[in-house]
């Protein structure tokens, strides 16, 4: 497999998976769980609710998108992954093209991670301690996923405190980043074919997704 699809290959299972545990918290400066409970707490609410509606999702495989609709979505900082992930180029596109990455960006994310989320069997989660100082704004969970007869895969998300709530922007995988590794990618399509092209191969992605 090459690098340019590593997250939808073996790992993609623990990264996306990864990206609803990291969701529901209060306001920054009164919240009550530190990120570590955060995480296990999201991560408890998404497997109950697997397990509850397995048997409906076999049957009507899209509402796994209302389950992370309502568990997962409102608690990710997409825009701010994009920049990070688009890096100058951000800065160069106009307006318009940072909606539509910023939209296609966000489809492509939720829809691998659903495909893989429908395919959780078995895996057994370990959330390590918190190496964090009181009243930090911006920390790292770290986690194990356990497979069975496979090597454990170390995940950790990084977390910022927004004006009243824990954003997700970043997730990595075996020591991979998940930004680093789109930044990567879109850099060099965008240098081939520019900021447009990388938008509408996104979208045709996307639509693949839902044939």
């Amino acid at each position: 497999m090459n690098h340019n699809g590593m997250l939808i290959g073996k790992r993609t299972l623990g990264v996306l998976l990864g990206l609803c545990w990291l969701l529901l918290a209060g306001p920054a400066a009164a919240i009550q769980e530190n990120p570590r409970e955060v995480v296990i707490d999201t991560s408890e609410r998404m497997l109950k609710a697997l397990s509850a509606e397995r048997d409906h999702l076999k049957e009507q495989p899209g509402r796994i998108f209302v389950l992370v609709d309502e568990i997962v979505l409102p608690r990710f900082d997409f825009q701010r992954m994009s920049e990070q992930v688009l890096g100058n180029f951000w800065k160069k596109a106009d307006a318009g093209q940072r909606e539509a990455f910023v939209a296609q960006f966000r489809d492509l994310l939720v829809r691998t991670y659903t495909t893989a989320l429908l395919n959780f069997s078995g895996q057994t989660i370990d959330y390590l301690p918190l190496q964090a100082a009181a009243g930090v704004t911006d920390v790292v969970v770290r986690t194990e996923v356990r497979q069975a007869g496979a090597p454990s895969i170390p995940i950790d998300y990084s977390l910022y405190a927004n004006s009243d709530t824990w954003k997700v922007y970043d997730v990595v995988v075996d020591g991979i980043s998940l930004v680093t590794n789109y930044r990567r990618n879109f850099a060099n399509r965008i240098r081939r074919g520019g900021m447009d092209s990388l938008i509408a191969d996104l979208a045709a992605r996307n639509r693949r997704f839902s044939e």
